[in-house]
């Protein structure tokens, strides 16, 4: 299969939602022709941060010498960006081989009868990623989970350990309506002896369900952010130095990420590697300190340089706009252009009214999804300001620059990648700073 072959075989199959039941796909991984159990994994789940935090676990990984695979979603301009190997994407060329033969196996046990129906786009990804890193040799993959996690395609392996960052309202539709119900759902990937680190605030309705769950299912609970672990932050002009308390001892590390909530995601990880060295994983100290100081994901605060400077942010929910106008007003960063765009079932009226008090100006402009809601029904929460409505990306950007402020893009991922690739000058330049660490912009 050619790449173009297999960039048209996932859009015609895009549409595929989940079965709601995880029998077909873990009896494709089942009857996958490798061992799947060669490859120790870590499996993590949450409303916000999950992205960041697979990326800090997979990064101290690495640097302890690892070859570490990680699969993680949406992507931003590249679907190979899902599929890495110590930090570098698929090629082409492995991503073709490997999505053809997801696709032929698929076909070949649903004509014998052994699945009900062909793998789903996430699914296909997912095995897809299973097989290059087997076929990689990788000795850890670091896996994010893609909604929820009780029956997430994810789940389809047995972890090493498991980890939930936070519990927000998103995906409601899907997931429940309420912070219980969606916590519900996100402890699903509790399993019986393997240890299940949770980033809930101790006193949380997410921190009580999981608590639960992970007591109901036997499965030893971490709790981050509880007595006597704890996370000690202080603001520095390279970053955030950090100071947390474990079970096996004492950490520091500098958090280069901009926000003070990658702190948290930062000290997420290291709870998880410090349980995995409970468990007779081998990670020193200062593999540690590298990981963290070397990660880089984009498009969270992500900072281009410029004349006027643009700040790319994935939040997409009321808890993820929240923390980018903390750190906006952290770093007093005020009367800026807002480049905002959202998806129709998100909670924009309350993700618009935390962006608009802070915001000059603003520019709206749809994602690039058929969930897109149309701008004109943002328009409304923006009053008295200049408000301005585009429908192509690099117009949008070019008429936000004219204003020669600070321009923050937010409110989806499908809109920030456009963005992006456009701020960089085209895919090219996009993909070649998208890698999994440290990059100079």
């Amino acid at each position: 299969m050619s790449y173009a072959a297999a960039l048209a075989y996932l859009k015609r199959i895009q549409g595929e939602t989940g079965k709601l039941s995880l029998d077909n796909i873990r009896r494709v991984v089942e009857l996958e022709p490798f061992a799947a159990g060669a490859t120790r994994y870590v499996q993590v789940a949450g409303t916000n941060g999950k992205g960041s935090t697979c990326h800090y676990i997979a990064s101290i990984l690495r640097g302890s010498g690892l070859r570490v695979g990680l699969f993680t979603s949406p992507h931003l301009q590249d679907v190979r960006e899902r599929i890495r190997v110590n930090g570098q994407p698929v090629s082409k060329r492995d991503f073709a081989r490997a999505i053809g033969e997801v696709r032929v196996r698929s076909a070949e046990l649903l004509a014998a009868g052994r699945i009900a129906n062909l793998p789903t786009f996430f699914e296909t990804l997912f095995l897809a990623a299973l097989r290059h890193f087997a076929r990689r040799r990788v000795d850890w993959a670091v896996l994010e989970v893609g909604l929820g996690g009780r029956l997430d395609a994810t789940s389809t392996v047995k972890p090493e350990i498991t980890v939930i960052t936070n519990i927000a309202l998103d995906h409601m539709d899907i997931l429940g309506k309420t912070l219980a119900a969606i916590a519900r759902e996100k402890a699903g990937i509790a399993r019986p002896g393997v240890p299940l680190v949770c980033g809930c605030p101790p006193r949380s309705v997410g921190a009580r369900v999981i608590r639960a769950a992970a007591r109901a299912r036997k499965a030893p609970l971490i709790e981050a952010f509880a007595p006597p672990r704890r996370l000690e932050v202080e603001k520095r002009r390279g970053g955030y130095e950090c100071r947390y308390l474990a079970a096996a001892g004492e950490y520091r590390f500098l958090v280069p990420q901009r926000g003070r909530h990658q702190t948290r995601n930062a000290a997420l990880a290291v709870a998880a590697v410090d349980a995995l060295k409970a468990r007779g994983l081998a990670v020193g100290d200062t593999a540690v300190r590298r990981g963290i100081r070397d990660m880089f994901i984009a498009a969270r605060i992500e900072l281009l340089a410029g004349r006027p400077p643009v700040i790319l942010d994935g939040g997409h929910n009321r808890a993820g706009i929240r923390v980018l106008v903390d750190y906006l007003r952290e770093e007093n960063i005020r009367g800026f252009t807002l480049l905002f765009g959202v998806l129709k079932d998100k909670q924009y009226p309350g993700m618009a009214r935390l962006l608009a008090p802070l915001a000059a100006h603003v520019v709206l402009c749809a994602p690039a999804s058929e969930r897109a809601l149309p701008p004109e029904k943002l328009r409304r929460f923006f009053p008295g300001r200049r408000c301005r409505i585009e429908r192509d990306f690099s117009r949008a950007l070019a008429v936000a620059k004219k204003f020669k402020r600070t321009i923050i893009v937010c409110g989806s991922l499908y809109l920030v990648g456009g963005m992006r690739t456009v701020a960089l000058g085209g895919e090219k330049n996009g993909r070649q700073k998208i890698q999994g660490y440290r990059t100079t912009l």
